[in-house]
This record gives C-alpha cells, structure tokens and sequence, in this order.
C-alpha cells in the first residue's frame, strides 16, 4: 500500500485546538475607555454572566438568553460571544439589532472597537482588505450586520453563530413573514445539524406577550433565576424588591435595607454587592422553592437577574429611583423593565393613585361616619405581619376606607399567642368614634389564612369574637364555598377585586383624608390584564401584580364580609333596611340590658308566683 504523506502545514489545519472557556476568553478582551469604565472585564464583578458566557461552545445547548436590567453587565456577554467566536470558534456570525440606526452603531462601538483594542482579535484583520460594506471581514470569519425590520438582512446566509441585542424591540412578525428570531434560527439550521450551531439573545424586558416574553414558555426552555446566600442563617433566596424590602429613618431621610426574607439579616452592597454575589448561583424557582440546576441541560436555557444584584446600582439608588417614579405610570413602566427586569402587563386597569385621590374625604383616618350601619375590616397576612383595612357600611353601596394600617408580628417566628394577643387588641378590641363620639367596633372581619403560618393563624385566631378565615379558590364554580369540617369560606377572590376595581370609579367609595400615600399605591399595584390564547387568539382578562399589593388583598376581605351568613343576616341585603345598624359596642350593651331585664322578669315571675301562692293560703 503506498504510504500518503501529510505536511506540517496540512497537519496544522487538521489540528483542532483545545478548547478553553469563554470565561478565559472574557480575560483578553480590552475595551476602549472612552465608553466604558474599565478597560478589562472583571467578571468577579459581575458573576451572574460567568454561566451563561461559560455555555458558549456548549454543544448541548443551543440558545442561551439572558433577561436583565439596563446597566447590568448584559451587553459584556454578548462582546465575549463575538470574541469567543473570532478567538476559537470561527464561523459566519450574524448580528441582529432591533433598527438599522442601532445596528451601526453597535457594530462600531460594542465590536469594531472591542477588535481593534484586543491584541489577539486585532491580528485577524492583518491583511484584509476593506471593502465599502457594512460587514466586517476578517482572515478567518464574516460578521454580518441584520435589523430585525429588515427581512433583506436576515436572509440567504448560513451562519454559525447568530446574537441578537434588545429583543423586547423586535416585533412578533415582520411584514407578513415570521419574526427575527425564528429567521435567526433558520440562519443556523445548517450548522445546528451538525451541533455546531449556537443562538444567543439579551434584552431588558418589555410587556408580556412580546417575542422575548414567549420564549419563557417555549419547550425545551430551562429559566434560571440568580440566588443568594444569606450569611447570617443560609437562606438561599432571588431578591425581590419589595419582598426583601425594610425602611429606616434616618436623619430624617428613608433608607432601604434589603433584608433576609428568614431572618432580616441585612445584606450588604458597600463593596458593589460583591461578596454578597459570591455566593450566588443561578436556580429553578418554583411555587414550592428553589431548585438547583439539573445534571443535564436542555437545548435552550435562560438566566435572569434584576438591579438588586447588579454592582451599578445600590439599593438605596434603587429605593431613590423607586420614590421618584411610583405616582407616575409611564415612569414606574420604565422603572419595572429597565430596574426590576419584569414584564409590564397588558393593562386595561384605570385605577390609579390620582384617581384614588379624587375620592378623599374632609374626615380624617379613624372618623366613622354618621351615615355608618356597619363596619368590617380585611386582613391580608404576610411574613412581615397583617395589613389591615376597615370599611364603613351605609345604605345605597356607600362606603369608606376609615383606616389602613399594618401590624408587625414576623409570622416565621411568631407563634399562636403572638397573633392571638396581637388580633385581639389591634382588631378585635379596636375602638372607632363619629365626631359626636359615639363609639364603634368593627361587625365583622376576615383574615386571609393561605400562604403564611396557617397553624399559627388558625390556632391565634381561633375563638375570638366576629372573626372569619377566608382562603381564596378561583376555580370554583361559587362565589363563596363553606367548609363545615375547617370553619373556613373558600372565596373566588377574582369577584371580589372586579368589584373593587368597578367600585373606585364610583361616587359612594370614599377614602379618609390622610390615608397613607402606601395604601393608595398597594391599591393600583393589582392590575387587570388581557391575556390572548396563542392558539386559539381567545381572550380572558386575570389580575397581576407589579409590586406590592397587601393593602388591596385585605380590602377584598372587607368586602367579602358582606355575604357571609351571621345571626343578623346578611350584611349585604340588610344594609338596605332602613332600620337596620350592627355595632358590636351597641350589641354588647342591649345584650346586656335585655340580660338584666330578663333577669328582673325571673325575679319578678318568682314574687308573683310566690304572691300568688301566699294569696291562695289565705283562701
């Protein structure tokens, strides 16, 4: 057999290196100062992108998206994708902008300038001619500008790679053709074939139902959210903003603490959150906790984070940012995606804090009205303690919000007589007055018993005076259900916030005065919202929140009160009667009057028969 001989040349062109990761690669990159605050990538800095870089020439996975704030990092992920790619992965890139203007613009500053000031990216464009396209050519590989507008861009050419910037800014359909996204992966369906292939996305969300919004649910797609450790008592938790949130004053200023949901240890961002993000680890949220990554990765994964993590952005600068935009809707949207790194709902709510505002009284936070048959009140129980609002009852639907106030009490290390002791006395045994004095109490309440220490709940509550456990069940077919064995009402809430939402519009809801600007924002928090079946293109409309909403979830129990069967009826219907006024204070008092007098009438009926008998002797 003749022996094929091979050359060094021939030989090196058949050698594949060792591959390294992208993280190493990251370590090469320098940026240009003028446009950036560090001429190298310190990724210690930011490790929440360590893992999605890391999945760069990751065969196994296919797109690898990443859901975060402005200012985070994000834009970085991508530069080291591009430099991975010229570096050691060469191939036909394709990078996608959401318009032709930012196309340019990106493709100068975030990867022109990226090549030009790294040594060994710089060495690929040696010898190459320019030429008066837009694509930059290389020695070894092309990458291509596209827009997401533009169907002339995103077509014919095969690539390796493709990475598109800001999908909340591409539309779910390009004239009558698909969308950016499905066209990109049509651009890598050649090279996916052979495992080669690989799509990569960032963006700060947009609204839901958008293109980057669908891939949540798309098959096959892992989402990982980034935890940390709380170094006091190891809790590994996503910060949220609000779930994480304590307000101190100082100087006579508000400062935020972000604090362990477990144990309220602070956690400390004074060195740019960067211990604090050692510790941290992408995970699977569910309903029931976080889970940690499966063994092996499905073909697309996607890893979010929000400014809570982010080292540009303090928690105090986060709670300033907050307090400028919360009472302007078009500013707090802003706030939500671009801070928070939420999806803003389809809103079809006219709520809002300026419309609550316009239904404020002259009588102060505490003032029962003279109108006033009936007072309940709503407890919404949370991990921090209740939020408690209490409603006045008059005829014809009128009514108003007289008070709102939160009752600290940490449920997860509260017990039963911590929330016996609390209820009794800041509830049960509170005392309200009209203007003239007279004194009242509140008819009826209702405590929210799911989600937080239901045991303690029950056992805390249990025997008290007027109190009834709600636990809220959408989809029952009854407004209200009655479990004998559990002396508790399962209740469609939905009902109940379609009728607050209807009745803040309307001319009888009334709100006290001074009522805390807090209520009136947890009240618009709770939104209405359309939701579009993909499929079917059929319409339902659900409630979502964007952001804290306890003071609106005890309101709707203030309501439910009304239809619960009492001794007295139903408040609801009675409150139409025009004789009809239930005021425990008043109740107490002809109970015990009439207690007295069927007393005396004993007495009496005793002496009369006795009489009667001395009488019949004399006989």
């Amino acid at each position: 057999m003749e022996e094929v001989k091979i050359s060094r040349e021939e030989l090196n062109i058949l050698y594949l290196p060792e591959r390294i990761s992208a993280i190493e690669v990251a370590k090469k990159i320098r940026l240009p100062y003028k446009s950036n605050i560090l001429s190298k990538i310190d990724l210690e800095l930011t490790p929440y992108i360590k893992f999605p870089i890391s999945l760069k020439g990751n065969g196994q996975v296919k797109w690898v998206f990443i859901i975060a704030p402005t200012q985070s990092g994000k834009t970085v992920s991508l530069q080291v994708a591009i430099a991975d790619a010229i570096d050691q992965d060469p191939g036909t890139l394709i990078y996608i902008n959401p318009d032709e203007v930012l196309s340019k613009k990106n493709m100068h500053g975030k990867v022109i300038e990226m090549i030009n000031n790294t040594p060994c990216l710089k060495e690929h464009t040696q010898g190459v001619k320019k030429t008066s396209r837009s694509e930059i050519e290389l020695d070894n590989m092309t990458i291509y500008p596209a827009w997401a507008g533009s169907l002339a861009t995103l077509s014919s050419i095969a690539a390796k790679t493709v990475i598109l910037d800001e999908l909340r800014l591409m539309k779910l359909m390009i004239g009558d053709e698909s969308n950016a996204l499905k066209l990109a992966n049509d651009r890598l369906t050649t090279y996916l074939h052979m495992g080669l292939g690989q799509g990569f996305g960032v963006s700060t969300p947009s609204v839901e139902g958008d293109l980057l919004h669908q891939q949540l649910t798309v098959p096959s797609t892992l989402v990982l959210k980034w935890a940390v450790k709380c170094e006091n008592c190891g809790k590994v938790q996503v910060l949220d903003f609000f779930k994480n949130k304590k307000i101190i004053e100082r100087n006579g200023e508000e400062i935020y603490k972000c604090t362990c949901v477990a144990c309220g240890h602070d956690f400390d961002d004074s060195d740019q959150k960067r211990k604090m993000n050692s510790t941290g680890r992408y995970v699977i949220e569910t309903n029931s906790g976080l889970l940690d990554l499966p063994p092996e990765l499905p073909d697309r994964v996607l890893c979010w984070y929000d400014s809570m993590v982010s080292p540009f952005r303090s928690f105090q600068a986060i709670w300033q940012e907050f307090k400028k935009t919360k009472d302007k809707l078009h500013d707090f949207k802003n706030f939500w995606q671009c801070w928070l790194a939420k999806f803003w709902i389809d809103d079809i709510s006219k709520t809002s804090v300026d419309e609550l505002e316009k239904h404020k009284v002259e009588d102060i936070v505490g003032v029962v009205p003279e109108w006033c048959k009936l007072l309940t009140a709503g407890i919404d129980s949370q991990k921090s303690g209740f939020y408690v609002v209490v409603r006045a009852w008059g005829a014809n639907r009128r009514s108003r919000v007289i008070d709102a106030y939160h009752l600290e009490c940490r449920l997860p290390i509260a017990d039963e007589n911590d929330v016996r002791n609390i209820i009794k006395r800041d509830v049960t045994n509170r005392i309200y007055t009209t203007l003239e004095n007279k004194k009242w109490q509140i008819g009826m309440y209702a405590i929210d018993t799911g989600g937080n220490r239901t045991k303690q709940i029950y056992a805390g509550t249990s025997g008290l005076e007027r109190i009834i456990w709600v636990k809220g069940r959408d989809n029952q077919n009854v407004t209200i259900n009655y479990s004998k064995d559990y002396n508790l009402y399962l209740v469609r809430t939905i009902e109940y916030l379609d009728e607050t939402e209807e009745k803040s519009f309307s001319d009888n809801f009334e709100i006290a005065k001074n009522i805390t600007k807090d209520f009136l924002r947890q009240y618009v928090n709770i939104r209405k919202t359309r939701k579009v079946n993909k499929n079917t293109n059929e319409v339902t409309y659900i409630y979502k929140h964007i952001g804290q909403f306890d003071y609106r979830m005890a309101d709707i129990h203030s309501f439910i009160c009304l239809d619960i069967p009492t001794s007295e009826g139903t408040f609801r219907k009675e409150l139409e009667q025009l004789d009809f006024s239930f005021n425990p204070i008043i109740k107490k008092i002809e109970e015990e009057a009439k207690e007295t007098i069927e007393g005396l009438n004993d007495e009496r009926e005793k002496l009369d028969e006795y009489d009667i008998g001395e009488l019949s002797d004399w006989d």
